[in-house]
């Protein structure tokens, strides 16, 4: 990175640490930290972890777990997938915990997730997610991601019931 770029997210860290920036430029400039791995920033973005805009709360966490791989922070992730009051937040933290272990075949991850897939009283669209990174764990593939996101959330019709059940079994 050059020597004028560096400056200029030393700048926009900078903004964020006064608290002048909107809720809309707070999340660029995090996104931006994660795309340019201006690790740096991490305690900022940290804080946001637990910031009231569920948006806020999303981009950091990604930025952690997708952009800077942060195993630390697979913690965070399962916390969020299983307790964040934002639905999105949820599918998104699906998302980060496979990000975290993918290719993986970690039997904990897997298991959370499972427990997340078979939960009746979770919305559809966290289901999925949970079954799709429970995929990914197991083996990336894409275009099974793809597929499997794609379309009308139907858990029922989408999801194999006895192999998401076998790792709760194995536990």
């Amino acid at each position: 990175m050059d020597n004028r770029r560096r400056e200029e997210l030393f700048s926009l860290l900078k903004a964020l640490r006064r608290g002048t920036l909107s809720d809309r430029e707070i999340y660029h400039a995090i996104q931006t930290f994660g795309e340019t791995n201006f690790q740096e920033a991490r305690s900022e973005v940290e804080h946001f972890l637990t910031n009231k805009n569920p948006e806020l709360r999303f981009v950091a966490l990604k930025v952690l777990t997708r952009y800077w791989h942060l195993n630390e922070h697979w913690q965070t992730a399962r916390y969020f997938l299983e307790h964040d009051p934002d639905e999105d937040v949820r599918f998104r933290a699906a998302s980060a915990l496979a990000g975290l272990r993918q290719n993986s075949q970690d039997r904990v991850t897997l298991a959370i997730l499972a427990q997340v897939v078979l939960n009746e009283q979770e919305a559809e669209v966290v289901r999925l997610a949970a079954y799709a990174a429970m995929k990914a764990v197991m083996h990336y593939d894409p275009r099974e991601q793809f597929e499997t996101l794609k379309g009308a959330f139907d858990v029922q019709q989408k999801v194999d019931w006895e192999w998401v059940r076998s790792f709760l079994k194995s536990n």
